[in-house]
Parts: structure tokens; C-alpha cells; sequence
């Protein structure tokens, strides 16, 4: 399919606009696809009909597929960005447009494998484009915005992709060209926005440095910076929890509370967006008053209480399970918009004035490890001791986050590599 010509128009268009502006477009279109693709999981047991262990390795696709945020990093580097961004993302979409005809759990794991990688390279453009066309002091309301307008489109499309799904024979397959179509103008809307490199006017080249050196430069960056170490050791835990409900959420909306799409669009898509905006104008203004250690010890606690919620969800029925199931994905949606800001934006807050992309390319890389590990263990705890003491360990890891950012923020003053975190008046 060649998206040439309307390319070209988009890309005419947007550049009419300012680049704050182009990136609200772009974060909205990105909730639109991300609204129809948190279905995957779904769509592999439902209707796919797909193992526990597939499940599982389909939600380890888009962790892992962070890895590689490490080398989008280094490749855009002295280079015109944003053609590697129409390149790479194109190839990206034209595999989600296959899904018109996903008939098997493999072709669906090389969708979201493949989509993830190339998105992987957005999220590592969009710190670097936040930083160098909003003021420090006006990122977190700015980034607050884009995604509360992303999550009203996440909570509107997730409905009716719900029930779309629930009511139409093979449904399933009709979201994959939309999502396509979606992200070619999703993809322009960012590739319009131009950066600087800061003095970098020669390409990387593409040999075994380029692959290694930036794995030297995270130890580098990790030894020099131990107060970020720590502060990723804690996210690394909290990450882990949150990853090992990967796989069992979705086995555990399907099988045990024998949800129908419509309602698990309705109440993880719709319910939890609609609770996400109007937290996140809020959360999105106390990051800019305050430092992200201190936002993430109230949210990463806050969050031990999703899992158990899930499980009371599950001993009462009919109409009070649909009430309780609401009521929960609410709360979620709550506290993972706060949780959002800060994997966005600390990065910015811990870089100062050195470059955002690759401090951010490090949190990518550490979701990508984490994901490697944490849907296994979900995986493991679910089929051996039972699906709700997954969801049991995932809570208290959830607490032991949030206590231990307070203890490793406090190391840092006791250590004397401790640096101001906040927004300079």
C-alpha cells in the first residue's frame, strides 16, 4: 500500500502548526491504536483461543521490544530523524494491516513484535522533542494534556472496538487496517517536528560499536549517575509487578470472570481513561511542583490495592461484579496516569541539561529487561500456586515499591549523590 501522496499532504499541513500542538495530534492518534491494540491479549485467548504460555509471551512483546530503544537512540544520532521515523514506522504499520487476515496466535505475536519495535523509536524521539520545545517548568502540564486528550480518544474507541468485537462475527480482524491508517497520520505528526542534536553533525556508523558501545554507555551513565541507578532499581521493581499482570489479567478477565469484550472495553478501556484524564491534569501539575521520588512513593503504594480489588471482583456476580469491576479499572486508571508522568517524564527532571533521549532510552531498556523476566514469573506464580497468588504478589511488590523509592531517595542525601530533582522558579 503506498501512503506517498497522503503522507505528503498530512506532513504539508502539519507544518502550519506548532510543534506543541503537532505533538498533542500525535499523542492523540497514539491513544486511537493504543485503545484498539491493548486488545491483543484479549483477541489471543478469546478468540484465538491461544495457551497461557502465548498469552504470556504476547505480553512480553511490548516490553522487550524496548530494547531497541537503546539503538534508535544511537541510529538517529547526526541523522535526519525523521525520515528513519517515516521508514521504520511504515514497515511497522503495513504488519499491523495484515491483521485484516489474523487467523493464528504466531501471525498476532509478529504484529505486536514487530509495531512495538517501531514504536519503541516514538517513545525515544518524543523526550527529546518534550525537551527541546517545552520549558522545563511546562512539561508536565503540556505532557498532561497530550495524554489526557489521548486518553478521552482511548476511552471512546476502546468502547466501540468492544463492542464492535462482541457483536460482529471476526470483528477482531477489522481494527488492524483502522489502526494502520491511524498511525500513518500519527507518524507525520511527529516526524514534522524538528530537533537539534547539540553539536552532533556526523552520522554513527553502523558497525559492532554501534551495537555495543551503547550498552558501555548505560553502565557509564548508571556508575556516574548513582542516583538514577536507584531510582530505576525501585522502577525496575514496581515495572516487574505491573508486568507479571501482563498475562494474567486478561486469562483472569476471560476465564474466571467470563467477561465479553464489550465490557472489558467498557471498563479497562472506557472507565480507566475516562478516571486517567481527570487525574492526570492533576498528576501532571504536582510533578511540576514536586520531585519524582516523592510522587512515586504515594503511587506506586496506591497501586497494592488494583490487585486486590481484581480478586474481590471476583466473589460477587452479576450486576455487583460489573459494578466492582468498573469501580476497579477506575482506580487503575487513576493511579497509572500519575505512574505515566513519571515514566515519561523523570527522565527529562533527572537529565538537566545533557541529553533527555538518552536517559530515556535507558527506562526504555529497563522495560525491555524487566520484560523479559516478569511475565514469566506471573506466568509461573499463576500456574503453579493459582491465578490469585499472581495477582497477591504483584500487590505486595506494589508496597515494597513504593517504600523503598522513600528509603533510596534518602540514601542518596546520606551518600552525598543526591541532586535537586525540582523545577527551578
Amino acid at each position: 500500500m503506498d501512503y506517498t501522496p497522503f503522507t505528503i499532504a498530512v506532513y504539508a499541513r502539519l507544518n502550519d502548526i506548532k510543534p506543541t500542538r503537532r505533538y498533542v495530534v500525535y499523542v492523540a492518534l497514539v491513544g486511537a491504536m493504543m485503545a484498539m491494540t491493548q486488545f491483543g491479549v484479549v483477541i489471543a485467548r478469546k478468540s484465538l483461543g491461544a495457551s497461557e504460555l502465548m498469552v504470556t509471551f504476547l505480553a512480553m512483546s511490548t516490553p522487550v521490544a524496548n530494547l531497541s530503544s537503546l539503538w534508535w537512540a544511537r541510529l538517529i544520532k547526526g541523522r535526519d530523524q525523521r525520515i528513519i521515523i517515516i521508514f521504520v514506522v511504515s514497515i511497522g504499520l503495513l504488519v499491523i494491516a495484515s491483521g485484516g487476515w489474523l487467523f493464528s496466535i504466531n501471525h498476532l505475536l509478529i504484529i505486536h513484535v514487530t509495531w512495538f519495535t517501531a514504536f519503541a523509536l516514538l517513545r525515544t524521539s518524543e523526550s527529546r522533542i518534550l525537551q527541546q520545545h517545552v520549558s522545563s517548568g511546562r512539561t508536565g502540564a503540556i505532557f498532561g494534556k497530550g495524554a489526557s486528550m489521548r486518553m478521552i480518544v482511548v476511552a471512546i474507541i476502546s468502547a466501540i472496538a468492544g463492542f464492535w468485537m462482541e457483536n460482529v462475527e471476526g470483528g477482531y480482524r477489522d481494527i488492524y487496517p483502522i489502526i494502520a491508517l491511524i498511525g500513518v497520520v500519527a507518524m507525520v505528526s511527529i516526524a514534522s517536528i524538528q530537533t537539534s542534536e547539540k553539536g552532533i553533525t556526523t552520522p554513527m556508523p553502523i558497525n559492532r560499536h554501534f551495537f555495543l558501545d551503547p550498552l558501555r554507555k548505560v553502565i557509564t551513565l548508571l556508575k556516574r549517575r548513582r542516583d538514577f541507578l536507584r531510582y530505576e532499581m525501585i522502577f525496575m521493581i514496581f515495572g516487574g509487578a505491573f508486568m507479571m499482570t501482563g498475562p494474567v489479567v486478561p486469562i483472569y478477565l476471560v476465564d474466571e470472570l467470563n467477561l465479553g469484550y464489550d465490557i472489558i472495553g467498557l471498563t479497562r478501556g472506557t472507565v480507566s481513561q475516562i478516571t486517567g484524564v481527570l487525574a492526570m491534569l492533576i498528576f501532571g501539575r504536582i510533578f511540576d511542583r514536586t520531585t519524582p521520588h516523592r510522587l512515586a512513593v504515594g503511587l506506586f503504594s496506591a497501586m497494592s490495592l488494583y490487585p486486590v480489588m481484581l480478586i474481590f471482583t471476583g466473589m460477587v456476580d452479576g450486576l455487583f461484579r460489573t459494578i466492582m469491576i468498573s469501580v476497579t479499572f477506575a482506580y487503575f486508571g487513576a493511579v497509572m496516569s500519575g505512574v505515566l508522568i513519571l515514566w515519561q517524564l523523570a527522565s527529562i527532571r533527572f537529565s538537566g541539561d545533557e541529553d533527555a533521549g538518552i536517559y530515556h532510552s535507558v527506562h526504555l531498556t529497563s522495560t525491555g529487561v524487566r520484560g523479559l523476566v516478569a511475565p514469566l514469573l506471573g506466568y509461573a506464580i499463576m500456574t503453579i500456586a493459582g491465578i490469585k497468588a499472581a495477582l497477591i504478589t504483584s500487590a505486595s511488590l506494589f508496597l515494597f515499591a513504593g517504600i523503598m523509592m522513600g528509603v533510596m531517595r534518602w540514601i542518596d542525601s546520606r551518600t552525598g549523590e543526591w541532586h535537586s530533582l525540582r523545577i527551578e522558579n
